[in-house]
């Protein structure tokens, strides 16, 4: 079948039956196609996004309602006060979602726009990502191995993530600037790494490891792996951090919420508590977060310990690694808060995975090795395993925060909202 042909088919069946439809596309399309596959299913995903109460998108539809009414006279002033890190009352603190919000609330009037965008949004660059490195030659023996971290980039921070709104799609702009600088070194990718912040005011400090990477290639690999050592033992102090956002009083604002120390003096991170008293099963607790970052900091370890850091890795490889590393130092540095060490790690371990994808897909470690062969393919596997809480945990996120429409008849969830439940609500009712 032509690949126009297809495409038509593929789109066709994403309004009846959405997830074929995402199969048969990303099955028998080229890679420009499947983003555009892929793209469509996020927007129709988000179309069907539930507002469950304390939910990341309940927040957001809350904040829309502020936005109804809202003239161009006092957008701009909250834009003013956002771009002057001064934020007003009720204001969001990032462009991102003030510019989104003003759009489908006041201009167009249609709230229920804002998640399938930003769906959309995250989608496109979240496929952009994909298509420069889940990619192999035709014909290509596929090995279990490959496979599985192949999954782990993929689902590292997947559908399921987009309702943040900004955190993770700030992640997969900076990604994608960062990747497309080190393949093509043209700088518009430079602009694109710089428009993080815009997306989330945390990219600030996120993305310095980022361009670090970017100018100072040359940086010999023993000083880095000695610095990424050393952050395992050594912590920046509160103290200094606090007093440092005093200056300003939306950083001052972040600090307090991610830390800060009760009457005795003792340090309290309400971040880490809540998560601590969630009462969440095993695998949700540590496959949100800690097994995410102790398999990043696993595969960091082993490709450091087997040699091929950055000998035996292409300018692309070493790229991303050396980013991975720099942006895995500053999240344990700053350690003393959990939030700013788990969005940091989060962003670390994408650049880690993406690494060991593209050598396994290439057949690197097979490449006169360091280690014996059987020695590499089990510390490999071991860290691969150590996702397995985040595998588990992502299959029961997807049950519970997608509608039973992504599996057939996305329209009758527009028409009726009564009806639309999770697929872990649809399949409750027959237990």
């Amino acid at each position: 079948m032509h690949e126009n042909q297809t495409k038509g088919v593929s789109i066709l069946l994403l309004l009846f039956l959405p997830l074929i439809g995402l199969f048969s596309g990303l099955k028998y399309l080229s890679w420009p196609n499947k983003r555009v596959i892929i793209v469509l299913f996020f927007i129709l995903y988000g179309s069907l996004l539930q507002y469950g109460e304390g939910t990341d998108a309940s927040v957001y539809y809350d904040l829309l309602e502020l936005y109804q009414d809202m003239g161009f006279n006092q957008f701009f002033l909250w834009l003013k006060h956002i771009l002057i890190f001064q934020p007003l009352p009720q204001s969001p603190n990032d462009v991102y979602v003030h510019v989104l919000a003003f759009l489908t609330s006041s201009l167009l009037g249609m709230k229920g726009l804002f998640f399938p965008i930003v769906a959309g949004i995250y989608g496109y660059l979240y496929a952009i990502a994909l298509s420069k490195i889940v990619r192999w030659e035709r014909g290509k023996h596929i090995t279990i191995t490959i496979l599985m971290v192949v999954m782990l980039f993929i689902i590292h921070r997947s559908i399921t993530n987009f309702q943040t709104v900004r955190t993770w799609t700030g992640m997969w702009l900076l990604f994608n600037g960062v990747l497309g600088y080190y393949q093509t070194k043209e700088r518009k990718y430079i602009i694109m790494m710089l428009c993080s912040p815009i997306i989330h005011f945390a990219y600030f400090v996120i993305a310095i490891p980022a361009f670090l990477s970017l100018y100072f290639r040359k940086l010999p690999s023993v000083f880095l792996i000695v610095l990424y050592f050393a952050s395992f033992i050594v912590t920046i102090d509160f103290g200094m951090v606090s007093e440092l956002s005093q200056d300003n009083k939306l950083a001052e604002k972040k600090v307090r919420s991610y830390y800060r120390e009760n009457e005795y003096g003792e340090g309290i991170d309400p971040i880490r508590e809540k998560s601590e008293d969630s009462g969440a099963s095993w695998y949700a607790k540590y496959g949100k977060t800690d097994a995410i970052y102790y398999g990043g900091h696993a595969f960091a370890v082993f490709l450091i310990l087997a040699g091929f850091y950055k000998k035996r890795m292409t300018e692309v490889e070493a790229g991303l690694i050396t980013t991975g590393l720099l942006l895995a130092t500053m999240a344990n540095f700053g350690s003393f808060s959990y939030a700013f060490y788990s969005r940091t790690m989060a962003n670390a371990v994408t650049y880690i995975l993406a690494t060991v994808v593209l050598i396994n897909i290439r057949d690197g470690f097979r490449y006169k090795p360091v280690l014996n062969p059987m020695v590499l393919s089990v510390l490999q596997w071991i860290c691969i395993l150590i996702f397995l809480p985040k595998m588990l945990f992502f299959v029961a996120d997807f049950f519970v925060s997608t509608s039973i429409y992504i599996i057939a008849l996305p329209f009758v969830g527009w028409l009726s909202e009564s009806t639309n439940i999770s697929i872990r609500e649809f399949i409750g009712q027959f237990l």
